[in-house]
């Protein structure tokens, strides 16, 4: 088992969801706009599973830089959700899928950041099992950095808070956390004593059979690293009893643990010259492994079994398939050269063997490749001095057609300019309207004030008409400042009646004084109050997606928000962007 192999395994043995599979990008975009839909209409513990559906297919297409912004957007609004309803098992997930996706980029500089709040949250709330998934995410981003001594003291701090819990669950993960670091320090009898006592403990709790199974084919490892392949074979019934118990608790056949089973017991029997024992696992192994590098061990442990046999042609066959079936990147060419020569050399053929011994001892040296490498540029120049030839011939008849192709090309690019240039210009006047709008409104904003200043400050007779338009005035002060606080604007599941119990009004009152004041309705008011904040961020914060800012104010759909914004504007987003942008 190879020590990067052993790391990814562990990684996704510990990820707290299933992403969901990618599939067609229309499939995709129609499951995202049902479940927004659906989040209109939701309430309570609904609501927060609608939101970890989405944000599972946004974790899927993580990789998209833009997508990943959506995610953490939808993440901090499925994290507010979850704190409105004082629901910490939902919150602690989404701590938890949102260390996974840092996770799946391979930003390990965000789980060293993140993790430890998430970790003090976990431990006020009594969330265990998700504190030791995500402490054991945070020690493998430190693995996977090569920061050994900062996984063992995250190791240290895990095992030590089990411990004062008396968690035998808790201790046996952080001790099989720490026989992983041991393992990619090449340390096996420090591997080995963690792996055990992990073991031992792991036999006194439920539901942590893969971890179990795991700490075995490790602890198989560490064994034969240090050549004791009888206490090796001595653990088999163990590791088969631990095997027995991890199916029966999940109700299918475990492969990958009696695999790892398997390939333990196949190279233990192959380091001891028992090659007929290792043919009884090699079999169980054949066809049951799909990965690259796990074929050339097989075919490398069948050569070595057929050889023992006395089968060298057929030994030799296999090691051949070897090199060409595999990836050259998945093994060391010399280490096949070498099994090929010790066949060659029972077999009875030296010379083979002793050419063989030559190419091993030349392997690294260049001046081996001199002459092939002048061959290969004789006949590299004699192919484009040909070549040269036949493109010359043909470039004369491709010449008028080409031309004719340009001239269209320049004709339709000129279009097109033309085109652009004029929607441009349009944009621009769209843009300059809305930013003198802007300026007005404020300037009559602060006219407003003024007035109102100075009617408080002097003894103004009042009719009962003034009055009642001063109050409305007001109220729709105290309804926009309401709005524009906290997360209201970005909550789509606000209604009137909340509004109207926070402003301390009625519905009559509250739908006069905004007819009075906008000419709108109330809600009409709130629609056009948030595609006023959308386009001021579109002004302020070019980080920020479009989508995400749909999102930040309360259009959960995306469509409904662009379709809004171009005819509140008259310019898409986008273009409203590009345009603010230019300044």
């Amino acid at each position: 088992m190879k020590y990067r192999t052993c790391l990814t395994t562990l990684l996704y043995s510990f990820l707290l969801g299933l992403i969901l599979p990618a599939s067609a990008q229309n499939s995709l975009q129609h499951q995202k706009d049902s479940l927004r839909h659906a989040l209109e209409h939701a309430e309570g513990i609904d609501k927060l599973q609608i939101y970890n559906k989405l944000y599972y297919i946004y974790m899927a297409e993580a990789g998209d830089d833009q997508k990943m912004d959506t995610l953490m957007t939808l993440f901090e609004q499925a994290e507010a959700e979850a704190i409105r309803q004082g629901d910490t098992q939902m919150q602690g997930m989404v701590y938890g899928n949102r260390i996974i996706s840092y996770i799946n980029r391979s930003e390990h500089d965000k789980v060293i950041e993140k993790a430890p709040a998430y970790l003090d949250f976990y431990i006020r709330h009594d969330l265990w099992k998700f504190y030791y998934q995500i402490h054991m995410q945070l020690i493998t981003a430190y693995n996977l950095k090569g920061d050994y001594e900062l996984a063992a003291a995250e190791a240290g701090k895990m095992y030590t808070r089990a411990r004062e819990r008396k968690d035998k669950a808790g201790m046996a993960t952080a001790l099989y956390a720490t026989g992983i670091i041991y393992n990619l320090q090449r340390r096996p009898k420090e591997e080995e004593d963690c792996f055990r006592e992990s073991i031992s403990l792991l036999w006194e709790v439920s539901g942590y059979d893969n971890i179990l199974t795991q700490s075995y084919a490790f602890l198989c490892v560490s064994l034969r690293a240090q050549a004791r392949y009888d206490e090796l074979l001595q653990l088999v019934p163990e590791y088969e009893k631990a095997i027995a118990r991890f199916e029966k608790a999940t109700g299918r056949v475990q492969p990958e643990a009696r695999g790892n089973l398997y390939v333990a017991l196949m190279n233990t029997y192959i380091d001891i010259k028992e090659y007929d024992k290792a043919g009884i696992y090699l079999s169980k192994l054949e066809g049951s492994v799909n990965n690259s590098m796990s074929k050339f061990e097989l075919l490398r442990a069948k050569a070595l079994i057929l050889q023992s046999r006395g089968d060298y042609r057929t030994a030799l066959a296999v090691i051949d398939s070897a090199v060409i079936q595999v990836q050259e990147s998945a093994f060391n060419l010399n280490a096949v050269r070498k099994i090929k020569m010790e066949i060659l050399a029972r077999a009875g053929r030296n010379d083979e063997a002793f050419s063989l011994l030559d190419e091993i001892i030349a392997a690294n040296d260049s001046i081996n490749n001199v002459e092939v490498n002048a061959r290969f540029d004789e006949l590299r120049t004699q192919y484009e001095v040909e070549k040269h030839i036949a493109e010359k011939e043909r470039n004369f008849h491709y010449f008028l057609f080409a031309l004719g192709i340009c001239l269209v090309l320049v004709l339709l690019l000129a279009g097109v300019f033309y085109y652009n240039r004029i929607i441009s210009t349009k944009n621009r006047k769209l843009y300059e309207r809305i930013k003198e709008q802007d300026r007005l409104a404020e300037e009559l904003s602060r006219m407003a004030q003024a007035c109102e200043s100075t009617a408080s400050s002097e003894v103004l007779p009042q009719t009962s008409d003034i009055a009642a338009t001063v109050e409305q005035h007001r109220l729709v002060a105290r309804l926009r400042e309401y709005l524009l606080s906290g997360d209201n604007l970005s909550n789509a599941e606000m209604n009137r009646d909340e509004i109207i119990s926070a402003l301390g009004t009625n519905k009559n009152l509250l739908t006069d004084a905004v007819r009075a004041v906008t000419g709108n309705s109330p809600m009409e008011y709130m629609r056009m109050l948030k595609l006023d904040e959308a386009r001021k961020m579109l002004d302020h914060h070019p980080e920020l997606t479009i989508e995400a800012i749909a999102f930040s104010c309360g259009f959960n759909i995306p469509s409904t928000f662009y379709r809004l914004f171009r005819k509140q504007y008259g310019i898409s987003p986008a273009e409203y962007r590009k345009q603010a942008n230019k300044l």
